[in-house]
């Protein structure tokens, strides 16, 4: 799967605002997740206990990549923040 970001931060901004980026749908890794570990050969009941911990791992590296990106713009964010929904499979699996 490709991450196609496209972002213009190098906007005249007046005055001292921070900025901040967030990262929405953090949750929609979880399929991803649940791919990489079904291709490894897991079974979905044996993938769905890892999900969480290889979906933040994900994030982990597309953030990096993303920060890496953004950090040579001329107003670099301040700060990062990942938001995923309440409804996501660990919502449902508990």
């Amino acid at each position: 799967m490709s991450w196609f970001i496209v972002i213009n931060i190098n906007i005249v901004i007046v005055g001292a605002v921070p900025v901040i980026v967030v990262l929405t749908k953090a949750d929609a890794l979880e399929h991803v997740a649940i791919d990489q570990l079904r291709d490894m050969g897991l079974t979905m009941r044996e993938a769905l206990p890892m999900v969480n911990e290889v979906a933040a791992e994900v994030l982990s590296k597309l953030r990096a990549r993303i920060e890496l990106q953004l950090s040579r713009c001329k107003y670099p964010p301040k700060a990062y923040i990942s938001t995923a929904s309440k409804y996501s499979l660990s919502f449902f699996l508990g």
